[in-house]
């Protein structure tokens, strides 16, 4: 079948961002129903140039699905609100929303969308980016399958990338998860 397997060294370090926010509550921790939950992160990915353009998502852990999606030149409180705010056009209300404690996310504006809208917002522990796993794990996989394997040299071109990968994920991906609860 001529099957080979693809492994990819990051070559890069990308730019963090800190907050001095005290500790705030993973309301999302001892979940058994993942129903109503959306989570939210946003991930770096370098052009050619050396510039960044950050990708943020909000994930459905419960259907394994992209809600929505952005990408940006710039990671603001701005642009991680939009994602959101986008989503919630979509699909309507969520119970929660969980995220990292990324200076985005506990932001004012964030927050207070979140608080307009009556949904409760849950936040992974500093240091511990397992509490926020299906977002990352989503993440890794479209950086190990798609990003890493080609050269952007535009915002745009990054844009055309995840449009394909994200569609292709939502609607022919292999999903046992989805396909089980169908059997049921």
């Amino acid at each position: 079948m001529s099957l080979k397997s693809r492994m990819v060294r990051k070559s890069y370090k990308k730019p963090t961002t800190t907050t001095d926010t005290p500790p705030k509550p993973n309301l999302m921790k001892n979940l058994d129903d993942l129903s109503g939950v959306l989570t939210t992160d946003i991930t770096y990915i370098q052009l050619m140039n050396r510039d960044w353009v950050y990708l943020a998502t909000v994930y459905d852990p419960e259907k394994r699905r992209v809600v929505s999606y952005g990408l940006s030149s710039e990671m603001t409180k701005e642009f991680a609100t939009s994602v959101v705010v986008k989503a919630l056009r979509a699909n309507g209300k969520p119970k929660m929303i969980h995220s990292d404690m990324g200076s985005q996310y506990t932001s004012s504006l964030f927050e207070g969308t979140l608080q307009n809208a009556g949904i409760d917002h849950s936040y992974s522990r500093k240091g511990h980016p397992y509490d926020n796993a299906r977002i990352e794990s989503f993440h890794s996989l479209i950086k190990r399958e798609l990003i890493y394997h080609e050269e952007y040299r535009t915002i745009d071109d990054v844009r055309a990338s995840v449009e394909w990968y994200v569609n292709w994920y939502n609607n022919e991906r292999i999903n046992s998860r989805i396909e089980w609860l169908q059997a049921a």
